[in-house]
């Protein structure tokens, strides 16, 4: 039988566990919804914040990839409305060459005509002298011989006026086109920023809640030291120097350097730096780029993506590591490749 005292701590410490669950339950129902839904799968605090940067990632590098899609199709917007007008010009001067040749083909038609009966035999009944003759011939000879050059000329000109024409209609039509492409870029871009915008809230406000000891474990891990000086040569291998250059620098979401940088910010930046400018500011987009390569043939410099859909990606340095700029309140490291997670590896240096 249980003792009077003993039956009262017992109950006692059955409510404070269901007060304890209660109060869970009613923290976790005042948590916001962000764009994309918190994990309903029951973790510690820095594993949630950890997949929820993961979320946050994926929305960043779609905005990257429509901000970068944007940009180019502006670009293409440009140089269509450039070749249009150059089209235009070339087809206005064809035109008018065209007019010229007609002319001279004209006139030369009708000296033809008018001098149609002044064939041999008739030059050689006119003519006062052989030399006479001769000359009359010559006049005939040279009268055919220009006029097969004006139709030729004219037949060319033709052929080019319409070829400039064309030309306009088509880089009419291509700018058309990527007018529209770049309004519906500029409402998906502006729809990826808003659902980014939300779940960095989601990450800021937990990152703000985490414990001291839960901020050791969810930034545990990677070094700041990592010797610069890798061996080998090219841009690849100089480009991830510049990115093992900037190790302590702030994740921030976005940035694509000097000071802040976000992963796929961090590999444009080492790039472009050297040497190599114009890379796209989307890790999907970057290990499009080059070519694929093994496990086994990574060499320092190339690119390591993960998940599916891409919404990671650091440049290899060899041994197993990589340089990345991993997640929001952590910075750049060089850590160990999480090769479960590695969905492309390419080679673009």
């Amino acid at each position: 039988m249980l003792s009077h005292h003993r039956k009262r701590r017992v109950a006692k410490r059955g409510v404070s566990a269901v007060l304890t669950v209660a109060t869970v339950v009613a923290l976790v129902s005042l948590m916001p919804t962000p764009a994309t839904a918190e994990p309903s799968v029951p973790g510690d605090a820095a594993q949630q914040l950890a997949e929820l940067n993961r979320q946050a990632e994926v929305l960043t590098e779609r905005w990257h990839y429509a901000r970068d899609q944007l940009s180019a199709r502006r670009a293409d917007l440009e140089r269509a409305k450039a070749d249009a007008s150059a089209a235009e010009g070339a087809a206005e001067r064809a035109r008018v060459v065209q007019g010229q040749y007609r002319g001279q083909v004209d006139r030369l038609t009708n000296a033809s005509f008018q001098g149609a009966r002044l064939n041999q035999l008739s030059a050689l009944l006119v003519s006062d002298s052989p030399q006479d003759f001769l000359d009359q011939m010559s006049a005939l000879d040279m009268l055919a011989v220009d006029n097969k050059q004006a139709l030729d000329r004219l037949t060319g000109a033709v052929a080019q006026t319409r070829h400039a024409e064309q030309s306009t209609s088509n880089a009419a039509a291509r700018a058309a086109q990527a007018e529209h492409d770049a309004a519906r870029l500029e409402g998906d871009l502006t729809r990826s920023r808003a659902e980014m915008d939300l779940q960095i809230q989601v990450v800021t406000k937990h990152l703000a809640e985490l414990t001291r000891q839960e901020r050791a474990v969810y930034l545990f891990g990677g070094n700041i030291h990592f010797p610069i000086n890798l061996v080998g040569t090219g841009t690849a291998v100089q480009a991830a120097r510049i990115a093992l250059s900037k190790q302590g620098s702030a994740y921030v979401w976005g940035g694509d350097g000097p000071i802040t940088f976000d992963c796929s910010g961090l590999v444009k930046w080492a790039f472009e730096r050297a040497g190599m400018p114009g890379l796209p500011h989307s890790a999907e987009e970057q290990a499009r780029m080059g070519r694929s390569v093994g496990r086994s043939d990574l060499q320092p410099g190339d690119l390591i993506a993960l998940y599916s859909p891409i919404s990671h990606i650091g440049i290899y340095v060899g041994d197993g590591l990589y340089v990345n700029a991993p997640q929001s309140g952590d910075v750049v490291k060089v850590v160990p490749v999480p090769w479960r997670q590695v969905t492309a590896m390419s080679r673009i240096g």
